[in-house]
């Protein structure tokens, strides 16, 4: 056999490899089609490259949508942006890349509405030795049992210790890197004044935006990283907190108990991430003009509520989760801890109470 033909013979060879890995791989989707097509739940198979090649008609029914207008377009483009870095966040995590994992996650259907799922989100290797995914998709009546839930509290763990890692490097470097550069340029503006004095006029509304620059800087930094709670405790990084945002127009009140301080360091940053959640949801939406903080404690259960006297609520919980990215996030650290969210709306304004359990 001279080179050319043992050439030909490897290629064809590969071919008919590939060819049958194809066809082995076809007659697995086929065999799952064949249980699955119409439910009880919804999937869709991801290529390496995170795009749509596979859904059942359950998926098409939920996204309005059908196979052929799906495939191709990254899973991503389907998601709230938040749940889009949640889930990228799975994906990109190597020591669970063969293990399935659930998630509560918010999909955009066809009509630009939103759907919250559990979705059981599995990597596997295709005989092409490639990396791809199937997300399992489960309606209302269909709920996993306990051992599953038990996995996805602790998959909101890692997500949560990520995001406040996360959240720790980005403060960080606003303070050690922009904050420093803005500084910088505040010095030298002064030092031009001083050399230049008939510029002071144009030089002071710089100066102010520059000022103005470095106090939001710091306020952003102090929210990605309370250290006043690392160092003086829940009830002084709370305080601070309220200080910081209360005005003549927006006056916070607030009680916690002393007994805060002798919970664990976990639960005091949880504690904390609600209130800042919760006071953040406030400024943005509601539209208030005072807002009042409690908590109390009893042996087995914290008890977080926030009132105020703005507009209040215009949807039932699960439709505020969907319109909005703040209460999801409550809600999955309140699942952290088994715990309870709770929307009233009152005449005016609305109270949000949060229940966690507090060993």
């Amino acid at each position: 056999m001279n080179p050319l033909e043992h050439e030909d013979w490897n290629n064809n060879s590969r071919m008919r490899q590939y060819s049958l890995f194809d066809e082995e791989f076809g007659k697995e989707l086929f065999s799952i089609d064949v249980f699955f097509k119409n439910g009880p739940f919804a999937y869709v198979f991801l290529d390496k490259f995170f795009q749509v090649f596979h859904v059942n008609q359950r998926f098409e029914y939920l996204f309005k949508q059908e196979e052929a207008q799906l495939r191709g377009r990254n899973i991503f483009e389907l998601l709230h942006g938040e749940d889009a870095l949640k889930l990228q966040t799975i994906f990109e995590n190597k020591d669970a890349q063969h293990d399935a994992v659930l998630l509560h996650i918010a999909y955009i259907q066809g009509d630009g509405s939103f759907n919250c799922m559990d979705t059981y989100v599995k990597k596997y290797t295709n005989p092409f030795g490639e990396a791809q995914y199937c997300l399992l998709m489960f309606d209302d009546e269909l709920k996993p049992n306990e051992e599953w839930a038990v996995d996805k509290r602790e998959v909101f763990k890692a997500i949560v210790d990520t995001q406040e890692q996360e959240r720790i490097r980005i403060g960080r470097q606003l303070h050690d890197s922009v904050a420093q550069l803005l500084y910088a340029v505040r010095l030298n503006l002064q030092h031009f004044v001083l050399q230049q004095p008939e510029h002071i006029a144009f030089m002071k509304p710089l100066k102010q935006l520059l000022n103005e620059a470095i106090h939001q800087i710091r306020n952003i930094s102090v929210d990605l990283v309370p250290s006043v709670l690392h160092d003086f405790g829940l009830i002084a990084a709370v305080r601070a907190m309220v200080e910081r945002i209360s005005t003549v127009d927006f006056k916070v009140t607030y009680f916690l108990p002393a007994a805060t301080e002798e919970l664990s360091e976990d639960l005091k940053l949880v504690i904390y991430r609600i209130l800042q959640e919760l006071l953040n949801n406030t400024m943005k939406h509601a539209a208030a003009t005072e807002v009042s903080i409690r908590v109390r404690m009893n042996e087995s259960t914290i008890l977080i509520q926030v009132q105020d006297n703005g507009v209040g609520f215009s949807a039932s919980l699960p439709l505020s989760m969907k319109n909005g990215s703040g209460l999801r996030t409550i809600k999955n650290r309140t699942d952290l801890y088994q715990g309870e969210l709770l929307l009233e709306n009152n005449k005016p304004g609305a109270k949000v109470t949060v229940k966690i359990k507090g060993c």
